[in-house]
């Protein structure tokens, strides 16, 4: 097995600014498929020498495994700023059958498990620094206390270039982390092709809540909740006794798990009003003389067997996953 490479083009409608117009932006990404398996780790390292960025996958219901770990490693080693792509959501539904609420503290407690790994490659690094940073300090102390005066000149002329400071300058390592405001975590599930990220929801609820994307990219994760009668923001500490549900349960996964619901969960339901709709055009049809082919071509044989088949497909093929 192998890393495999692709060209992918991509065009963007994007604003420069807010009452500007939408101006394209085209994008030619070169994406390098590395296996995910921890005997391959040798195709993941020749590949993150090569790339400007990386998309590390983690499964919603395993979470962080050995080769995980392996991987950001890499892509802390290799100064890679990476993208962290939450898969298999619909695990969470239709296999492990988890609510709304315990689905986000599920994502949340996932989310605490990668940013320990990138905390302890950040401490790591931190300590060496602060090792290596006392060991010159005290050689430089050394130097000055010999009595020699060439040591002494030397001493001088290096402390100007060499010499540490006095005090050990911390660093801030609030941009490692993974956080969705941040737009560095994507939710996904790859085998019913969608993914969504923060930015999304907020660009849908933005008109229909009177509240700024900006703002909205900012709360949509977290302790943050919506009053629906005021339509506000809160936080945890104003809640005053009222049971409201963060707003990522109420706004996006609430959504998601109905339409598992309605198609997948309850297929059967699903279909059954899709075979009374037909009846019903078809009974329109028969009443008001409306052409048939119109009817044919909105609901093909092929294509409602197609539907059923594939319904029933999925959801052997996500039991025995």
């Amino acid at each position: 097995m192998e890393s495999s490479a692709i060209s992918l083009y991509f065009r963007l409608m994007r604003r420069e600014a807010e009452e500007a117009e939408s101006v394209p932006h085209e994008y030619l990404i070169n994406l390098i498929d590395s296996p995910g398996h921890i005997d391959f780790s040798s195709e993941v390292s020749t590949a993150s020498r090569l790339c400007d960025g990386a998309v590390v996958l983690v499964d919603a219901v395993e979470g962080v495994c050995s080769q995980t770990v392996t991987v950001l490693r890499q892509t802390w080693v290799e100064h890679i700023r990476p993208i962290l792509v939450v898969n298999k959501i619909d695990r969470l539904i239709t296999e492990i059958k988890l609510s709304p609420h315990e689905a986000y503290v599920h994502l949340l407690k996932l989310l605490e498990q990668v940013n320990a790994v990138m905390g302890s490659f950040f401490a790591g690094e931190r300590m060496e620094e602060d090792r290596k940073w006392r060991e010159t300090l005290e050689a430089r102390l050394k130097e000055a206390e010999k009595p020699n005066s060439a040591n002494s000149e030397s001493t001088k002329k290096g402390s100007n270039t060499d010499t540490p400071i006095s005090e050990y300058e911390e660093k801030d390592d609030e941009d490692i982390y993974f956080a969705p405001e941040k737009h560095n975590v994507v939710f996904a599930s790859a085998i019913d092709g969608w993914a969504f990220t923060i930015r999304q929801f907020a660009g849908i609820y933005e008109k229909k809540l009177g509240i700024k994307k900006s703002v909205l990219e900012k709360v949509l994760w977290g302790d943050h909740y919506l009053d629906p009668k005021a339509k506000r923001v809160l936080q945890q500490k104003h809640l005053k006794g009222r049971n409201l549900k963060p707003m990522f349960v109420q706004l996006v996964l609430d959504n998601i798990w109905a339409v598992y619901a309605s198609t997948v969960l309850n297929k059967y339901v699903f279909l059954l009003l899709f075979s009374f709709l037909f009846l019903l055009l078809s009974f329109a049809c028969l009443l008001f003389r409306v052409p048939i082919y119109i009817i044919n071509g909105m609901f093909e044989a092929h294509s409602i067997y197609s539907l059923l088949f594939f319904l029933d497909v999925e959801t052997k093929k996500k039991s025995r996953r």
